[in-house]
Order: structure tokens, then sequence, then C-alpha cells
């Protein structure tokens, strides 16, 4: 408890150094994430991975991400809906010194092109059915470099496979250190009311909300948390992954919110807190679900 207590409130604490700093307080053999589909492409077998071969992992993408010419501050895009290898990028983009960007995966061509002009993001990690919504132009120039994480080999001048490239590199990396006013993420707006607009996160900004979410909400090395809202917004990103990751807790990752799927898992994975967003929760009491299911649950948010 003490070495918890120790590593959430360490005034050294940073995005990059969390890895080494959790392994410290919860063990390199700790159970960090348990996710579903293949996840080959990031040398992964099986449904679960522990805290060092999470480090493994992102320092090989990191080590990757300077190959391909990355230098520090540069934008890196996330250009994806799933939640499954969400940390795992961000994680290894802050790692190396860049800023993470992302973007929703279900959006339209001409506002994802624009977004990657104006916030200046050479680097996009997209799955094969989203390369039809990038410059073509841009990519075959190589002036925008786009790694697949579901194809086997290169697809096209200035796309690449994620597999491919990631089984050349290094687990061995060094995280750049970071000022706690470094900028370490771009977020966008909703855009309710007109286009999204981007917001700067400092790597402050970030470890405090995931503080904050620690303190409130009381996330535990005991605890499954469920997730299944995009991260790609701050609430799922800080609030439940970022805060369960720096507690110690185990992330159950889902690639969005299916209601038999996710219920099933709560009961087979014995999930302890439920982060949802109203219309789940309105969906849910109107489709009376037994509470046997729901009985492993001890917070609600």
């Amino acid at each position: 408890m003490l070495q918890r207590f120790r590593f959430l409130f360490d005034r050294h604490l940073t995005v990059a150094n969390c890895l080494e700093k959790s392994i410290a307080a919860y063990g390199a053999d700790t159970e960090i994430l348990r996710f579903s589909g293949d996840q080959s492409a990031l040398g992964l077998d099986g449904q679960s991975i522990t805290l060092v071969q999470l480090q493994n992992v992102v320092n090989r993408l990191a080590n990757l991400l300077l190959r391909h010419g990355f230098k520090r501050f540069d934008r890196v895009a996330i250009y994806k809906s799933g939640a499954v290898d969400y940390l795992i990028f961000s994680l290894a983009i802050v790692r190396a010194g860049g800023i993470t960007v992302p973007i929703n995966g279900k959006m339209r061509s001409q506002d994802v092109q624009h977004y990657l002009r104006y916030i200046g993001a050479r680097i996009v990690f997209a799955v094969a059915q989203s390369l039809k919504n990038l410059d073509a132009d841009e990519l075959a120039l190589e002036r925008r470099v786009a790694i697949v994480t579901d194809a086997a080999e290169q697809v096209s001048p200035g796309v690449y496979a994620l597999k491919t490239l990631l089984a050349q590199e290094s687990a061995q990396f060094k995280p750049v250190e970071i000022a706690k006013h470094d900028d370490v993420m771009i977020v966008h707006t909703s855009g309710t009311t007109g286009f999204p607009k981007a917001v700067t996160l400092t790597h402050n900004n970030v470890i405090s909300n995931t503080r904050a979410g620690v303190n409130c909400s009381g996330h535990s090395s005991e605890d499954r948390l469920a997730i299944f809202l995009p991260l790609f917004h701050v609430f799922a990103q800080n609030y439940i992954m970022n805060a369960g990751f720096v507690a110690g807790a185990t992330l159950v990752l889902f690639r969005r919110f299916v209601p038999d799927l996710v219920l099933e898992d709560i009961e087979r994975q014995r999930i302890t807190m439920f982060f949802a967003v109203p219309t789940i929760y309105i969906a849910l009491l109107g489709a009376n679900v037994p509470k046997q299911k729901l009985a492993s649950i001890r917070y609600y948010f």
C-alpha cells in the first residue's frame, strides 16, 4: 500500500516513465490488459498481457517510430475506433517524446485530411479500411506515413504493415525526459455546436486528471475495469484507462459496447468497476438485466 501511495504521488511520475514506475510498484508480472481478437501484429499471443510484456511491445514501437524519421515533439495520429491497442500506441508515442493525436476512426475523409494537415501529423496508425480516407498522393510521396495494424506486408509506398516493421525492433528503449508543461496530447472537442477544435493537453494535465480519477473513484490493484467507451474522448482515456493503469488495475478492453458481449464478460471476468454514459445506463435499465450478471461490480460511474 505504501509503495502504491508513493507511486501515485511521485512528483517525478511522467507519462513517459510510468511503465518503469508501475513495474516497481506492482511487479513485472502484474496482469494489466485483457482483450479479445487477434493482436499478433503487436507480437502478442493469448488474451492478456503483463506490465513487463506491455513495456516490451511499447519499447519496440518507440524504436519503430524513430526508425521512420520521428523527432521530439512530432505529432502522431491514432486513427482507429478500437480500444485494444490505443494504450500501447499512446505510451510508445509519448515515451519517444511525441504528441499523441487520437482521431475518431469513423471520421469522414475530408475531415480526417483537414485534421492531419493543420495538426501536422506525419505518422498515422490506422487500419487498412481507413486508408481510403487518407490522401493517396501524400502517402505515395511519403509526406505522410501510414502504419497499418491489420496488414501482413507493405501495402504501397508510404503504407507499412505494423507486424513486419515491429518484428525488426529491439525491446530496449530509454524513455525521454518530460517536463510537466510539455505537450503530450491533442484531443478534439465534440463539435456539437460547430467544427471540432483541437485542445492541447500537457503532461501535467494528464497526470493531474489521472490522479483525480484515482482519488475520486478509488481505483485499486484489485479492480478490473471494463473499457468500451471511445478512447479519443478524455473521459475514457484519462478517467478510466489512465487512472486504472496507474492504480495497477486490470483493464478489460472491448472494441465497442455490444450489450450481450459486455454483460457476458462482466460476469465471466468479475468486472468490479463500470464506467458508462447515460444512454448505456438507460438501455441496461430497460433490458431487465439479471442481478447475478452484475454481482461483481462494486462501483458505477
